[in-house]
């Protein structure tokens, strides 16, 4: 194992600054900061840079093209004090195996040009054989006593793969974008198994941060006294997410994957923990469709204090489950504007004192709104539209989760209810 050649690798990554021996890492990146230092004084104080660091990011990603699209999402994450991030290019394809590096310094304006906040990246092309040692190189670049936030690009790995567990080793926090999972339904499982495989490593996915605006428009349903008995009542829950006009299931010219049912599982999976829902033991009209991303589960209602404001309450664990029925449904529908696995409509039904009410959030052709609709009976209040985008900056989500410090024990709450839904259709 060795740098492709004494002169230097032959691929060529501007984007990753200059390129350099593996053992020469630390000594460029010294030389770096002293040269940006220079040129403060040569600016007469013009600048201030700004060295304040809190985490290591470590980005792995299957091939150079999405390193470098990574690599431009960190141009928005100004306002994230990184101390290095180390960009990991695994291309286990090559029968060839080499290792190359390249380090820069990259600096960002904060508030205005007066000051700058600047952090390291280091970027290593792991070729054949040399995947393996990864992780061991990677150690000792880090910055000691900061937290290790892990972003892993694509599909998630098999847990056995021994690179990837001296990466996980190495984590504090390990997360994911399961919109781009190929088998969207198969990889959030493998997500279920790591959280179980190394509980001291929280996990996230970057997915559960577009369903923010969605969990929190169901919430405010029940935040009217009116409607807040009809809480305990929700026995019909339907989610709708959108589809890809293909023939058969795969990716889209936009590189989306299509059919992927994997938001609209977070949602049902998180509802149902909220509202205390439990799978009935008769499961004959349940439905598990993976190709099409449809779902149909036969549920139990629970009563009591868990059926009351469990929305709001997501830790509490009381509760006495009753026999009434209920349900789940999850369907895709069709869209040509809509990027494929977004939340078209969220519909859920409750019944409280005799009376029946309908709660409705629905994504029309506008994809920077939804209507918000509630019908009490034969009366169908007043309508919102309120500002829901479809498109969220990858950044946006990114910074999210890099300001989280622990675990998102919601997320991983709904992980497993995920799995417990999914495994009933077994």
């Amino acid at each position: 194992m060795a740098n492709d050649t004494a002169n230097g690798p032959t691929i060529r990554l501007p984007w990753a600054g200059k390129w350099v021996r593996i053992e020469e890492i630390e000594q460029r990146l010294t030389s770096l900061w002293s040269m940006s230092l220079d040129n403060l004084r040569t600016g007469a104080g013009a600048n201030i840079n700004v060295r304040t660091s809190v985490l290591n990011l470590v980005i792995c990603a299957p091939d150079v093209e999405t390193a470098a699209l990574a690599s431009k999402v960190l141009r928005d994450l100004a306002s994230t004090h990184l101390s290095r991030v180390a960009i990991v290019v695994l291309d286990s394809n090559e029968s060839v195996s080499s290792l190359s590096a390249w380090v820069t310094l990259r600096c960002f304006s904060m508030i205005s040009d007066l000051m700058r906040h600047c952090f390291e990246q280091t970027t290593l092309l792991a070729k054949g054989s040399a995947v393996r040692a990864a992780g061991n190189l990677l150690q000792p670049l880090l910055k000691p006593d900061l937290p290790v936030y892990l972003w892993w690009l694509g599909d998630p790995p098999d847990l056995d793969d021994p690179t990837f567990q001296n990466l996980v080793n190495l984590s504090n926090r390990i997360i994911f974008d399961s919109t781009s999972f190929f088998n969207p339904e198969l990889h959030i499982r493998s997500l279920t198994n790591l959280f179980r495989a190394a509980p001291d490593s929280a996990i996230s996915d970057l997915n559960w941060g577009r369903l923010t605006g969605w969990r929190e428009l169901v919430i405010q349903f029940f935040d009217v006294p009116e409607y807040r008995p009809f809480l305990s009542g929700i026995h019909t829950i339907e989610i709708e997410h959108a589809a890809a006009p293909l023939a058969e299931p795969g990716r889209t010219e936009d590189g989306d994957v299509s059919p992927n049912p994997i938001r609209a599982l977070l949602l049902a999976a998180w509802l149902k923990e909220r509202l205390g829902l439990t799978l009935s033991a008769y499961r004959g009209n349940n439905h598990h469709h993976t190709a099409s991303g449809s779902y149909h589960w036969e549920m139990q209602r629970a009563t009591g204090p868990r059926a009351t404001g469990q929305l709001v309450s997501p830790r509490s664990k009381s509760g006495r489950l009753g026999g009434q029925p209920a349900s789940i449904t999850i369907r895709p529908i069709v869209h040509s504007e809509m990027r494929p696995g977004s939340i078209a409509l969220v519909r859920l039904v409750s019944t409280a004192d005799n009376k029946e009410a309908t709660f409705t959030i629905m994504r029309d052709n506008d994809l920077e709104h939804v209507i918000t609709s509630v019908e009490l009976g034969q009366e169908t209040r007043q309508k919102r539209i309120v500002s829901l985008t479809t498109h969220h900056k990858e950044s946006d989500l990114l910074r999210e989760e890099l300001e989280i410090t622990g675990h998102d024990y919601s997320f991983e709450q709904t992980l497993q209810e995920i799995a417990n839904l999914l495994d009933a259709e077994q």
